[in-house]
């Protein structure tokens, strides 16, 4: 389907991102999200304390240096919440 449509699921760039984001202390796997198409990637990392503050700012270091799209890219970071899965609603009555 992404030869056909010209878009490629995973760019040669962004596989290049992808292996050199692996190299990260932490990151224990890294991929395309959806249909590809040099949108974005994903990195989940293990929690580690130990490590917390040297992982992100190596991230931080490796996506601020990358040239090899030829594109700014820069971590958009995100951690799970100590309280778990969290369920909520809207209330439907109105005044």
């Amino acid at each position: 389907m992404g030869e056909q449509a010209s878009v490629p699921i995973e760019p040669p760039t962004q596989t290049a991102l992808l292996d050199e984001s692996l190299k990260v202390n932490g990151v224990f796997i890294a991929g395309v999200p959806g249909a590809g198409g040099y949108d974005a990637i994903f990195c989940l990392i293990a929690d580690d304390m130990d490590v917390e503050a040297n992982r992100e700012s190596t991230i931080d270091r490796l996506f601020a240096a990358w040239k090899g799209s030829g594109v700014r890219v820069c971590p958009l970071l995100a951690q799970n919440d100590p309280s778990g899965l969290l369920l909520s609603s809207v209330d439907e009555e109105t005044e």
